[in-house]
């Protein structure tokens, strides 16, 4: 069983990064719109989500304050996890480069947003494995579907699907966050893990 630390650490990183690419996403969504609308529907939220990601890493640490030693089973499994977690994220990148670049090689830039949302959308499967987090299983089937029907159904109107999928990938990677920040606050909470 994992460590209540590791697992609350991993929420912490796990939030940081949806928080993040779900706000680039949203960006793609509102790319047209003015400051104030990006500045609302995206820098606000966004920086909601960091700010409690950093607090559970912080809790994550205080729980770690008042774990056992950590063993060097515990130490081989977290590598082993991160290298884990390194391939799948380096893969995910080199397909997408691949994937742009023979798209616009053959002239269908309309195709490169879907491209890159069903490779983000794909990633999250193995990663449901890699974490033991089942969520994510349910938020890349969300990505791929959405990557695939509004790609094929929009393809007649190109600026609107971006505008669309934008809003679904940022929304699926905002709520798996929320989702996993509560689900954080509980765990540490069961632990009785002190607040920091």
């Amino acid at each position: 069983m994992a460590r209540v630390s590791d697992q609350l650490k991993g929420m912490g990183m796990g939030g940081l990064f949806l928080a993040l690419f779900g706000g680039f996403w949203m960006v793609a969504a509102l790319n047209d719109q003015t400051f104030v609308w990006i500045a609302t529907c995206v820098l606000l939220p966004c920086s909601l989500l960091v700010i409690r990601s950093i607090s559970i890493l912080l809790t994550a640490r205080q729980a770690r304050s008042i774990e056992p030693p950590i063993t060097a089973e515990d130490a081989a499994q977290a590598r082993g996890i991160g290298r884990q977690f390194g391939l799948v994220f380096m893969l995910e990148f080199g397909l997408i480069a691949v994937a742009a670049n023979l798209l616009a090689h053959y002239h269908r830039m309309d195709w490169i947003l879907p491209a890159i949302a069903l490779i983000v959308g794909a990633h999250f499967l193995p990663l449901a494995r890699v974490f033991h987090y089942s969520l994510y299983y349910f938020t890349g089937g969300i990505e791929i579907a959405a990557s695939l029907g509004i790609g094929w159904g929009m393809r007649a109107h190109p600026a609107a699907a971006e505008a669309v999928l934008g809003l679904v990938m940022g929304l699926s990677l905002w709520l798996t966050a929320l989702i996993l920040m509560v689900q954080a606050s509980w765990m540490s909470r069961a632990a009785g893990v002190p607040r920091g």
